[in-house]
């Protein structure tokens, strides 16, 4: 009976953690003060410090989680973890989320564009340029 009642527990928290609620991935986050989407991508490329930037999460790699995006009215923030060491549940569409780690704007190129936009569960054909955008390089990410 007490091996039955363990592994209910076990299963309850596994699905607490499948949720993605309050879990860490990756590194400790080392940072203290937040800042949103709108001052990081106001800031990008003018330092190479780590911030720690909380937002809402708009998309998630379909494939796999190895990204997730943060969406603002300022713009979007593609996060990608440091050493493809971690990934993310796809539940973290819609929740606020922290991540630390480096911030650049970057150009990327029309293949990886078309493979971008794939892997979000969108069309690659209807890609036709290269996509500009900002990424994140994270160490460490928090769904709250």
């Amino acid at each position: 009976m007490k091996s039955v009642f363990a592994l209910l527990l076990l299963s309850i928290s596994t699905v607490g953690f499948a949720d993605g609620i309050n879990n860490k991935y990756g590194a400790e986050l080392t940072l203290n003060k937040t800042i949103s989407v709108a001052q990081a991508i106001a800031s990008a490329g003018k330092s190479s410090t780590p911030v720690l930037i909380e937002g809402t999460i708009g998309s998630v790699c379909q494939a796999k989680g190895c990204w997730m995006g943060f969406n603002s009215e300022a713009g979007d923030i593609r996060v990608t973890f440091k050493d493809y060491g971690f990934f993310v549940p796809f539940s973290i569409v819609g929740k606020t989320v922290q991540a630390e780690g480096t911030l650049q704007k970057v150009t990327l190129s029309l293949e990886d564009s078309k493979h971008l936009v794939k892997d979000g569960g969108g069309d690659p054909n209807a890609v036709t340029e290269p996509l500009a955008e900002y990424q994140m390089i994270a160490s460490g990410v928090l769904v709250k």
